[in-house]
């Protein structure tokens, strides 16, 4: 059952993030998530609420299925907490040069919860890449994913694409992952 509410909330997660992309531009910095959010303060709210949420739910399950040795869960808890408090950062801060610290503090923010949450996730399937092929093809498509993602991160600045790809595989990936996986705890018999 619990894989099933986890599904649905990853679900609404992903429809209310393809969502609030509409409000904006999905190729140019004028479309970013941050800069809807500017217009649409309590639908950003929201969709970062339920994002983290649905992503903290899933890593939570996740971890504490398939791996049981201590460190990883302390390394786990130590990244969630400090990526909810980026999440709690771009949530509460505006986004614009006009506001001065607190545009930092919103970049800061929003840099830390998705630099963290990509290495937690991008952490579990790798401890898991021998486990199942799910996790092979996941692990490398993810690493692709984020260096691509970077790289036009650099290249073409932030837009809702490029913001939201990487959150939105997430969100599929690990509710599959919840249905795929039957075994338990392979990771930490080798780690």
């Amino acid at each position: 059952m619990k894989k099933y509410i986890l599904a649905a909330i990853s679900f609404a997660a992903f429809a209310y993030t393809i969502w609030f992309m509409h409000f904006g531009e999905l190729t140019t910095i004028e479309g970013s998530l941050s800069k809807t959010g500017i217009n649409h303060t309590f639908l950003f709210a929201i969709w970062g609420i339920i994002t983290f949420t649905a992503l903290y739910l899933n890593v939570f399950t996740l971890f504490s299925e398939h791996i049981k040795k201590y460190s990883w869960k302390k390394f786990y808890f130590t990244m969630m907490l400090l990526s909810a408090t980026g999440m709690a950062l771009t949530l509460s801060c505006r986004f614009g040069y006009e506001f001065g610290a607190e545009y930092y503090l919103h970049c800061a923010g929003s840099l830390t919860f998705s630099i963290l949450t990509s290495v937690i996730v991008f952490t579990y399937y790798m401890l898991n890449f021998r486990r199942h092929r799910l996790y092979a093809i996941a692990t490398i498509v993810i690493g692709v994913l984020l260096i691509t993602d970077m790289i036009f991160l650099i290249a073409y600045k932030q837009n809702a694409l490029i913001e939201a790809v990487p959150i939105l595989f997430g969100l599929f990936i690990m509710p599959l992952t919840l249905f795929i996986d039957k075994e338990k705890d392979y990771a930490s018999q080798r780690a």
